[in-house]
């Protein structure tokens, strides 16, 4: 009997020195998923909502270290947010090779060094739906790797998309709601050329007229009619299809939300401001005289203006090329007056016998003139935004396309010079017809 209790404690003694010894040097050989089969967890997470926790569950904690399962749940929701409406998922690939590279370059060369380490450690995943989307890009997610080659989730990625995923939610309900107090306290998230004025005035127009934009010209205003083209931990891009343009045709327009290592979010959602028609007209001591692209005469000016300082014309720029012929050429007609210059494209006679086309306004150094009733050189760069405001878009450029022909009003500001506000003066105008 003593035997027999012997033998066995011998056998239970060999058994766990076995194990012992199995798991001595190297010790216990952890789970570990590789990179075809996390990726296959996730496409299965957004195929099959009802199992999304069972393939949660299958990824090693090690392999989604501070992951919790709703943070997962949500990264999922936005992933099918990139799937074409009705559409399901046929396959997926690994991306390697020069389409990776594209991929990590792009992400990269969005100002984005603070996710460089982050962005080089990426693995590509492209996914094929049926389904068509609209921007023609394929759908993409990613993964990481470890220095030692390990895939796994990266808290931090997945904590970024979601930050950018909900603050692109907020940015476009102001709009649908048509809120103008939220409008006006996201203009300073806007990525600008310049600095966004301190000038509520110009704040509250900015707003309105991004209301009036998204409402007017965007027809479809909810963010399920966006399609989303990509996310990455930096870079949330959106598609917007059926915005009008001024003349109603329907075009596409892209809005870019950007994040950094700080959580810092910018948006890149730029509109332009159109020239007004009412601004094709030149003004004298606040009435309104010829309109850009009219017929001129000579007999018109005079009783507008006066006697202009000079009358010169430059050489012939069309027909007429033969010596009897010169004066039937046409060529650019410059009327000079204080402070402005009025230029025809036409015929030249004399001083006192031309006719033609207003092509060019140009104003420096006079307060009667103006372009129409309320831009001229007296004014400064906030007087345009209040009537323009995005012009500081444009680098104060401003144009418009009326029956085949262009116009555009260049405002030069004198940026040497700052006034008490922040403003900058208005050296010259010049309203053109190209």
């Amino acid at each position: 009997m003593l035997r027999t209790r012997f033998m066995a404690g011998v056998a239970v003694l060999c058994l766990l020195t076995s194990l012992l010894s199995a798991c001595s040097g190297s010790g216990f050989k952890k789970k570990v998923i590789d990179v075809p089969e996390m990726a296959r967890l996730l496409v299965d997470s957004m195929q099959d909502d009802g199992e999304i926790e069972n393939y949660y569950r299958k990824i090693p904690e090690d392999q989604r270290i501070g992951v919790t399962f709703s943070e997962y749940c949500e990264y999922i929701s936005i992933l099918q947010k990139m799937m074409p409406r009705g559409g399901r998922i046929t396959a997926f690939d690994i991306v390697e090779g020069v389409e990776k590279q594209a991929l990590l370059s792009e992400m990269l060369d969005t100002d984005s060094e603070e996710y460089m380490n982050m962005i080089e450690s990426c693995v590509p995943v492209r996914v094929e739906t049926t389904g068509v989307r609209a921007s023609g890009r394929p759908l993409y997610f990613y993964l990481q790797k470890r220095d030692d080659g390990e895939v796994y989730l990266n808290r931090e990625w997945i904590m970024s998309c979601l930050n950018l995923y909900a603050f692109s939610v907020h940015y476009f309900e102001a709009y649908t709601n048509q809120n103008l107090t939220d409008v006006e306290s996201l203009l300073p998230y806007t990525e600008v050329k310049e600095p966004i004025p301190s000038s509520e005035e110009i704040l509250v127009a900015k707003a309105q007229e991004m209301i009036r934009f998204y409402s007017v010209n965007v027809t479809k205003s909810n963010l399920s009619d966006y399609e989303m083209i990509s996310i990455d931990a930096s870079n949330l891009v959106y598609l917007q299809n059926d915005v009008l343009d001024t003349h109603l045709h329907a075009n596409t327009r892209k809005v870019h939300f950007k994040s950094n290592s700080k959580e810092e979010i910018t948006v890149l959602d730029p509109i332009t401001s159109e020239l007004k028609t009412v601004d094709l007209y030149l003004y004298y001591n606040g009435r309104r005289t010829v309109k850009i692209g009219e017929h001129a005469a000579a007999s018109q000016l005079e009783n507008m203006f006066g006697k202009p300082i000079s009358i010169s014309c430059g050489p012939v720029l069309n027909g007429g090329s033969a010596e009897k012929n010169k004066a039937d050429g046409y060529r650019n007609i410059l009327i000079r007056y204080h402070g402005f210059v009025i230029t025809v494209y036409g015929r030249y006679y004399g001083e006192d016998d031309w006719e033609g086309t207003y092509v060019r306004f140009r104003i420096w150094d006079t307060e009667k003139a103006s372009i129409g009733n309320e831009i001229s050189v007296d004014k400064t760069s906030w007087d345009v935004l209040k009537r323009y405001p995005f012009a500081d878009e444009t680098d104060y450029v401003l144009d418009i396309t009326m029956d085949g022909d262009a116009y555009v009003l260049n405002v030069e500001l004198d940026r040497e010079h700052t006034n008490a506000e922040g403003s900058h003066p208005i050296s010259s105008l010049k309203l053109s017809r190209k």
